[in-house]
């Protein structure tokens, strides 16, 4: 049977005894987008992107933009995105702003509406002010688990902020974003530069926080464990938070460390990652949005 994954992936499949099932869903992992989702990529307004900065830390971001912004080309096997900075934020904010070609960028396209995603993984070929190019290296359709269903709105978004800000430390304001957050997303990487760029849900609170240390519960998945595989071999991690009232981002680059057998609390598997974050920035969304929230995932614990 074809393995995909790589030993961090390996380890940690073997040690949850879920190596078998994680064979038999690696089968879905291809190096192109599937012909079935090809329109799918054509119709979102956003994804979420995750990679590595210049200085080598990792982070996520919502990358926004109309209806075709992102496409495949003829072979499904090479992703294009058009960026539209109308705020001149994406050449100000990591991972776009120092991005190379060759640099690894982790793409993860995902309607909340329906609770769809797809994961397209790659390796930057050309990169220019308005377009990014990915050669494929992995795609694979993902379940809808933990997917809090919200609804893009044609109505007049709230006004978007326009100043970036930045900061170490966590601000209580900050806290209270994180720990009311349902949804964030979180970039991981292999030491040999592959990324990945990962949803995770929950009820909010689910995220919890103590002493600047924020402390995030595995919960039962697809067994192929791409986020904790790649911790387990490199402890860089990147999240992004984004407020859907107010069409902003919470940015955060940190480092990782695992606890896998803390006990099961609350739904979870007894998996647990704790994230210390180096790093945060707050800016805007390239592009605002009007969200309405329709309801929460019936997987939430």
């Amino acid at each position: 049977m074809h393995d995909p994954f790589h030993p961090g992936e390996r380890a940690i499949q073997e040690r949850t005894g879920q190596r078998d099932l994680a064979l038999v869903n690696g089968q879905l992992i291809t190096d192109r987008v599937p012909a079935a989702a090809e329109r799918f990529v054509a119709q979102q307004r956003y994804c979420a992107i995750g990679g590595s900065s210049a200085e080598g830390d990792l982070w996520a971001a919502l990358l926004a933009g109309p209806p075709g912004f992102a496409r495949t080309a003829e072979d499904r096997a090479t992703l294009c995105l058009r960026l539209i900075d109308d705020l001149g934020v994406l050449s100000r904010i990591a991972p776009i702003a120092g991005l190379r070609e060759g640099d690894h960028l982790g793409t993860l396209f995902i309607e909340l509406g329906t609770r769809r995603r797809l994961r397209v993984n790659g390796r930057v070929t050309r990169f220019a002010d308005d377009e990014i190019a990915v050669a494929i290296t992995q795609a694979q359709p993902l379940c809808p688990k933990y997917i809090q269903r919200r609804q893009l709105e044609e109505r007049e978004p709230s006004p978007a902020m326009t100043e970036i800000q930045a900061g170490e430390s966590l601000t209580e304001a900050l806290v209270a974003w994180i720990t009311g957050a349902d949804t964030f997303f979180v970039a991981s990487a292999h030491p040999e530069g592959p990324a990945d760029v990962s949803h995770r849900g929950g009820r909010p609170g689910f995220v919890r926080h103590r002493d600047g240390v924020l402390r995030i519960p595995d919960y039962p998945g697809n067994s192929l464990f791409s986020t904790l595989g790649n911790f387990a071999a490199d402890p860089r991690a990147g999240l992004a938070f984004v407020d859907f009232e107010t069409n902003r981002q919470l940015q955060l680059t940190g480092d990782v460390r695992l606890d896998l057998a803390a006990g099961v609390q609350a739904g979870s598997t007894g998996r647990w990652w704790e994230f210390t974050p180096r790093a945060w920035t707050v800016s805007p969304l390239n592009q605002a949005l009007a969200w309405r929230f329709i309801d929460a995932s019936p997987f939430n614990p």
